[in-house]
């Protein structure tokens, strides 16, 4: 019995030490799912999301702007438990690194992954709007080159930046202004067909600064005429719901902004008063119980305010 006591003792002290005994993490890498690198975040709180490491207890996050190699701020520094975590972070570029720790071990580094944040915090005091263009807005050739914000308290200036494309970071740029006192700036060269981001920095007299980035697109060729197809011209119809179907093509131009197709049905070939139907597509069906002699055409309009020209006219007898 005593032999037996020693030995459950000595088994027991042996698991105990098996279960604080921690994995060897070493080598590993952790893999970020959010945000991606080079992403453009535009909502708060943000999202931070990685794949759970097989060993890791925790994860060591951190965050810094703009990067790691000449950080002006350190934005976070935290120990998470699972693999979701949210903060809210002023507009400004980032960069993050991620480390799976357990008792014992840490795994290699992962990053710096480079993101930006165009979104202010909602609990900022600072947070600079962009009012016009809009984020993800299309406009056409008549866009006279102003860029509008709402302006803010406290601030010495502005800085205007203008790029060709969708990133920031990577974008060719075209125009950068400092010392802006209004809440506004006027780019003067017309805007070729194409996608552009426009970021604008607002400098306080506390020496802090925050800016917003916006991207819209420049889409100046008109839609495709749209070509009928059903009812065919002249066609004789029993009342009831009718299936109106045209072409609409491929959309000219680098930037296809999307295209709704304006369907009026008249009753007269002047198109006196016409029904009109708003139809993303091309097909839509319609109930028309009164029987005689209907007209119908298209004209297509995209999102940028261009417009195409009216279709032929083709008639059928209900």
């Amino acid at each position: 019995m005593k032999y037996l006591v020693m030995l459950i003792a000595v088994a027991s002290a042996f698991m105990s030490c098996e279960k604080i005994v921690a994995e060897d993490i070493t080598g590993k890498v952790p893999v970020v799912i959010l945000p991606t690198s080079g992403a453009q975040i535009i909502s708060n709180p943000v999202h931070f999301k990685w794949e759970e490491m097989k060993g890791a207890a925790k994860y060591h996050l951190m965050v810094v702007s703009p990067n790691f190699v000449s950080p002006q701020s350190y934005a976070l520094d935290t120990l998470v438990s699972g693999t979701d975590f949210y903060y809210s972070l002023d507009s400004n570029l980032y960069e993050l690194k991620l480390v799976g720790v357990n008792a014992g071990y840490r795994s290699d580094t992962l990053g710096p992954i480079a993101f930006e944040v165009t979104g202010a915090s909602g609990g900022s005091s600072n947070n600079l709007v962009l009012t016009n263009p809009t984020n993800g807005a299309f406009v056409n050739a008549t866009f006279n080159g102003n860029f509008n914000w709402n302006p803010l308290s406290d601030v010495v200036n502005y800085e205007f930046s203008l790029r060709a494309g969708t990133n920031f970071t990577t974008g060719n740029p075209l125009a950068t202004q400092p010392g802006i006192s209004t809440s506004n700036y006027t780019y003067t060269p017309a805007l070729t067909e194409g996608e552009y981001v426009w970021r604008v920095t607002a400098n306080f007299s506390s020496g802090n600064s925050t800016f917003t980035t916006h991207t819209f697109a420049v889409d100046t060729a008109a839609p495709n005429l749209p070509v009928l197809s059903a009812p065919l011209d002249n066609s004789n119809l029993s009342t009831g719901t009718i299936a109106f179907v045209w072409s609409n093509g491929n959309d000219p131009g680098n930037v296809n902004s999307p295209v709704t197709s304006r369907l009026e049905i008249s009753t007269n070939q002047a198109f006196t008063s016409p029904d009109i139907y708003n139809v993303s597509g091309n097909t839509t069906s319609i109930d028309l119980s009164n029987g005689g002699t209907y007209y119908w055409r298209v004209m297509n309009i995209d999102e940028a305010g261009n417009q195409s020209s009216y279709s032929s006219v083709f008639s059928f007898i209900l």
